[in-house]
């Protein structure tokens, strides 16, 4: 509610019109009739509306073209307020003018007949103003209109006390015309400098002829100084039906953050009922936190809380839940996070990001308010960075949590304690003869005692590299040559030699050329390029199965891996090579509106020899003289289609690896739409026959019906196991000032039991908002932003819809 706009132009005409009224008006101007309404007002009905400038839909359908407001006809019509000056009232000079003045024996000036003052874009109207100079009381009687810009306050009578600058208006009629905010009062007054008291007072965004919904309070105080606003007996009205009563409580008037509560959450799922209630703590300007209390009725009570931080030289937050006794689990639940940025002048920073959960299946049971995500590992690393004129220097700690309970304790990821990092980077002749100085140290730790594997052990790595980065307007050459070496301690059972090292080098030649041409098609200026790429990469053979795994791994295929100088991931694998890489991109370029509306890619790579290093010794060595073929493309079709598609193409089998493809629909209204397939050749991939291919589509949407009706769905489809795996439908209705989702989601949950048959869940969610205050359902929305991509960029770019 913004309470304080009301506040600051009752105080501001205490001023004014003290200032009008300090002399005696010599030579009033007459102005025989009211105030002229807009001169948009074309013959319509009746509007019994218009004096709170409430313009009816058939009145702006008849307006002309050009001086038609924006409105989507949600409402019955809409608060368009007159046009006046739009000069700055503080250099502005009061302007009065009345029927009639006279001078009584007692020394009070009297206005009377059509009483107009102005200052700028600040208008006062009445019947009669009445100022007595010697005790400089002032009273206003008939038809009081006091007018600044996007606001309106309308009264029978008011009364002020210059010398103490106190305003007392009554029987009042409010209008805040960007909020779409109407109301009354009995009487406002400011008993003190800096309060305002409403008594009687209403509050609603509804059309002023049919109020959905509307507050009514015995009284509200605004305190400017404090910055907040106190009820006493407030009532919620759902169509003339008090639903709620508040005997007291508080709300901010200014965008100081203020504690209090939050609306509420509710929601109903396979844990029955689910309620929150949180409440805001404004501990300080820098930082906050806030308290959720939460009710699930099948498994009992939860809290959450969030604790948020901000300096000049670090932000974060920490987050906590915790269930005491979780009747369907048969034990305590609880979650900590800790997510921390550092940036320390221009030379250091640091991040922390830690989760935990007390147990493996919390995500599976439990949704958080926290920020935070689900995954079969939950990370817990801080690290601490140094970035130098030529170097760059790290500390990292890091380990996982590991969820999923189907991974062998000889397969959990090492953690490591600590790993220790830096890059020298030396340029010559303008940047173009590079030196980089590669150095790593990381003592790795096993979370389990194994016999199979280390359960320690400390890595040495070392990557010098000097490259000549030769670049034009027409391309680019970079020869690179690189030296790597490795050395472990290790701490293994039954392991004859603990002390390795292997040491190697690669060489790459990376080219490509930039060539455009502009065109015209259809009136429109473009900028085609076509950009050929070639990338020859070279590193001898070496054995490396007797080293170990202890962060490595084998990078998926896609177009960016064309052009890497190693095919693992971590740094326990250089992998041999003798290849040539080939490339084109091409690119359409709107050159009017800068929009890039076509990006082909394609390449390939040619094999000149085996690859014989692989992540573990029983791996035979790949013999393929060609990769996949890749082909990436996007397509900006118009201003609301899009399209994108990436294929791997093993052209040697003339089988199709992996396809992903979808298009997406947006428009101005709000109207949203998804349609991707996903397909994944998991065992001509992975090479392992049984692993099961992938075969997946998932269609979702956003859709208006009408002006007030729309629709929301996602159905998520394996095409390979002929089922659906997430399904959501739902309906939601916006009015002129409320809007309402209901939806309905039958999803298949996962399990860390394989043998588990799984079966699908289901939940249902409500959400309801009173707009310009807030509403119910916060879990409706997480669940749609992760369910319908695009969802948060249509929301917020979505305020609520008055017009």
């Amino acid at each position: 509610m913004n309470w304080k706009r009301i506040s600051a132009a009752l105080g501001i005409w205490v001023v004014a019109v003290s200032a009008a009224l300090a002399e005696p008006v010599s030579d009033p101007q007459n102005n025989n009739q009211a105030p002229a309404a807009p001169a948009f007002e074309p013959a319509v009905p009746a509007n019994p509306y218009r004096h709170l400038d409430w313009v009816t839909a058939t009145a702006i359908a008849a307006m002309p073209a050009a001086e038609r407001p924006q409105f989507s006809g949600i409402c019955e019509g809409l608060y368009l307020a007159p046009v006046v000056s739009t000069g700055d009232p503080t250099q502005s000079r009061i302007e009065a003018s009345a029927d009639n003045f006279d001078t009584l024996e007692d020394g009070t000036n009297v206005l009377s007949g059509n009483v107009v003052l102005k200052q700028g874009n600040r208008e006062l109207y009445s019947e009669e103003i009445r100022l007595n100079r010697v005790t400089r009381a002032t009273s206003l009687r008939g038809d009081v209109k006091i007018r600044q810009q996007g606001m309106l306050i309308l009264g029978d009578s008011a009364e002020i006390n210059l010398n103490e600058r106190k305003l007392d208006v009554r029987e009042t009629e409010y209008v805040i015309h960007s909020l779409h905010v109407h109301g009354t009062a009995g009487r406002i007054y400011n008993p003190e400098e800096r309060i305002l008291v409403l008594d009687r007072s209403t509050y609603t965004t509804c059309a002023p002829n049919n109020e959905s919904w509307v507050i009514k309070a015995k009284e509200i105080r605004l305190n400017e100084e404090s910055g907040w606003g106190e009820v006493t007996g407030a009532t919620v009205e759902l169509g003339g039906i008090p639903v709620v009563y508040l005997p007291w409580w508080t709300f901010p008037i200014d965008d100081r953050r203020q504690s209090g509560f939050l609306f509420p959450s509710i929601g109903s799922g396979e844990n029955g009922l689910d309620l929150s209630t949180p409440y805001y703590l404004n501990l300080a300007p820098n930082y906050d936190a806030t308290i959720t209390p939460r009710y699930l009725a099948d498994r009992g009570e939860m809290l959450e809380a969030e604790f948020r931080y901000l300096s000049e030289h670090t932000e974060g937050d920490v987050g906590l839940g915790y269930m005491p006794d979780d009747q369907q689990y048969g034990d305590r639940r609880s979650l900590v996070t800790w997510h921390h940025e550092g940036a320390y002048g221009n030379t250091w920073s640091n991040t922390v990001d830690y989760t935990r959960v007390g147990d493996s299946d919390h995500f599976l049971d439990l949704d958080t308010t926290l920020n935070t995500s689900s995954a079969t590992h939950l990370d817990q690393r801080a690290d601490l960075d140094y970035y130098g004129e030529h170097w760059h220097s790290s500390v990292l700690v890091s380990q996982y949590q590991t969820l999923d309970e189907l991974i062998l304790d000889q397969d959990l990821p090492y953690r490591r304690l600590p790993q220790l990092r830096t890059l020298g980077l030396f340029p010559w002749y303008n940047n173009r003869l590079q030196l980089r100085l590669g150095a790593e140290y990381t003592y790795f730790d096993h979370p389990e005692d194994i016999i199979n594997g280390p359960t320690s052990a400390d890595r040495v790595r070392l990557n010098p590299s000097l490259l000549y980065n030769y670049r034009r307007p027409w391309g680019f050459v970079v020869p690179k040559i690189s030296f790597h070496y490795r050395y472990y301690d290790l701490n293994q059972v039954n392991l004859a030699d603990n002390e390795k090292d292997i040491d190697n080098r690669s060489f790459s030649l990376d080219t490509g050329l930039y060539l455009d041409r502009p065109f015209q098609f259809r009136g429109t200026n473009y900028l085609q390029t076509l950009e050929p790429r070639v990338f020859y990469l070279y590193a001898p053979y070496q054995d490396q199965n007797d080293l170990p795994l202890f962060d490595t791994a084998k990078t998926s295929f896609g177009f960016e891996q064309l052009f890497r100088d190693n095919r693992f991931t971590g740094g326990d694998r250089i992998g041999d090579a003798n290849q040539v890489s080939v490339g084109l991109t091409s690119r359409l370029i709107n050159q009017d509106t800068g929009a890039e509306e076509v990006n082909i890619s394609l390449g390939q790579i040619f094999y000149l020899r085996d690859r014989e290093v692989q992540l573990n010794m029983d791996d035979d060595p790949e013999d393929t003289t060609l990769s996949p073929f890749v082909a990436r493309m996007s397509w900006l079709l118009n201003q609301h289609w899009s399209w994108r598609a990436e294929t791997q193409l093993d052209t040697q089998e003339n089988n199709l690896d992996s396809a992903v493809t979808g298009f997406r629909y947006r428009d101005d209204y709000g109207n949203l739409m998804n349609l991707t397939f996903n397909y994944y050749d998991s065992g001509a991939v992975l090479a392992d026959p049984e692993a099961e291919d992938i075969k997946q589509s998932d269609f979702s949407f956003i859709w208006s019906i009408n002006q007030r009706w729309g629709i929301i769905g996602r159905w998520g489809f394996d095409l390979e196991q002929q089922r659906s795996y997430d399904n959501i439908l739902g309906f939601e209705y916006e009015s002129c000032c409320w809007r309402a989702r209901l939806v309905n989601r039958r999803y298949l949950k996962e399990s860390n039991d394989e043998n588990e048959v799984v079966e699908p869940s289901q939940g249902i969610y409500f959400q309801f908002e009173l707009k310009g205050l807030g509403g119910l359902g916060g879990a409706l929305d997480r669940l749609l932003d992760d369910a319908i991509s695009g969802y948060r960029e249509r929301e917020e770019s979505r305020p609520p819809n008055f017009y």
